[in-house]
Parts: structure tokens; C-alpha cells; sequence
């Protein structure tokens, strides 16, 4: 396991891209600021200098991670405002943005929660009082909201993220239905229901995986 370094940026956005081609993406600048304090949380697994998986963190102030996940802030427009700041915050949320293997392994993802582990556990020995105030993640894909809600005990909470991802013509798009009548028009239109996205939560007084090893 390595931090990430800005040489793997290109390779992150790009298989985010993949699966939410979004408008509004996150950049380069984006990820400095995320990882100017804490490059830790930029988790990427190696072997012989070739990438086998990642799990990339963004670290959150508590009024950051409210903002995200009540839908009044995007990932791409966290700044170094919302980051987590270990010599300034007791409080600090943990939002999943990428997370993904490239090689056969049942349980990546509890490789993923011990790295976040030991980087937390670093930090509280320089920040004692720090607390996990939540876990959350925008999950896009069958596979990620099988992992959030079936694994780790995440949930929809207040705000529900009304985007969708269709396919058409073997491309990707989001689409923003915020009613059944909208959708089915697109479906009409012989586009295919990917999936709904979904940002999914879990906190520290609830049960979760997750809580095993934070």
C-alpha cells in the first residue's frame, strides 16, 4: 500500500468518469487540495509497480461532510475549506469516492477499512479527542451500493439523490429524474436503467461492519 502521489490523478478521474460521466467532474485541483494535508487517505494498493486496487478517501470537517451528504455540496466542489485538518478539527467524516480492485480478492474491502484504520490511528496519536463523526459514500454502481447497503450497513438518509445512469448507444449519461413520469419518458426513448445512484450513510451509534475496525 501506497499514498497517492499526483501522477495517478489522470488514472483516478478517468475510471470515475467511467462509470459517472458527470458534468461536473472532479479535477486535478481538486484532489491537491484533498490530499495536501493527508495523502494517506489516497489509498493505492501495488505490486511490482503495477496499480491492483484503490480506495480513494476524501477526509471531511464535520460541516463539510454535512454539506455533502445532504446534497448541498458536490464532491467536485470540496475544497480545502471542507478538508479535514488533524491541527485544527476533533471531528472528522469519511467519504468514499472511488473504490475498486483489479485483481480476485473476496474482500478487498475489508483490506481497504484496515488502511483507513491505520491512517486514523495515526492522526489520534497527534489528535487524541478525534472522532469519527460518519461513513458515506455516492455509489453509482450495482456493485457499490451492494457493498454500502448489504456489507457495510449504509443508508438513504434525508436527502435523496435523485440522478440516474442510463445507457444508450453503449454510452453512459446521468440523468436527473425527480419523478417516475420523467424517467419513464427516457426509457421510452430506449434508453436502459443502469441504476439509481445513491448516497449512502452509516454513523457511529448505528451497526456496521465499518465500526469493527474504526
Amino acid at each position: 500500500m501506497r499514498p497517492v502521489k499526483k501522477l495517478d490523478y489522470t488514472k483516478i478521474l478517468e475510471l470515475d468518469k467511467k462509470v459517472y460521466p458527470t458534468s461536473k467532474p472532479v479535477t486535478p485541483k481538486n484532489l491537491n487540495q484533498w490530499y495536501q494535508n493527508n495523502p494517506g487517505f489516497g489509498i493505492i494498493f501495488e505490486k511490482n509497480s503495477i496499480i491492483k486496487g484503490m480506495c480513494i478517501v476524501i477526509p471531511l470537517t464535520k460541516e463539510g461532510w454535512k454539506k455533502l451528504i445532504s446534497g448541498k455540496l458536490a464532491e467536485s466542489e470540496l475544497d480545502s475549506k471542507t478538508i479535514f485538518n488533524n491541527s485544527r478539527d476533533k471531528e472528522i467524516g469519511i467519504h468514499i469516492y472511488y473504490i475498486e480492485k483489479f485483481y480476485d480478492s473476496k474482500k478487498f474491502y475489508e483490506k481497504s477499512l484496515k488502511e483507513i484504520t491505520k491512517i486514523i490511528n495515526k492522526l489520534k496519536k497527534q489528535n487524541n479527542p478525534l472522532k469519527i463523526i460518519g461513513f458515506s459514500g455516492l455509489c453509482v454502481t450495482k456493485s457499490g451500493i451492494n457493498l454500502f447497503e448489504n456489507k457495510l450497513g449504509c443508508k438513504e438518509r434525508k436527502f435523496i439523490n435523485t440522478k440516474h445512469i442510463l445507457k444508450k448507444d453503449g454510452k453512459l449519461e446521468i440523468f436527473d429524474g425527480k419523478s417516475q413520469k420523467e424517467l419513464k419518458k427516457k426509457l421510452i426513448q430506449r434508453y436502459e436503467l443502469i441504476t439509481k445512484c445513491k448516497i449512502l450513510i452509516v454513523y457511529p451509534n448505528e451497526k456496521s461492519l465499518i465500526w469493527n475496525f474504526f
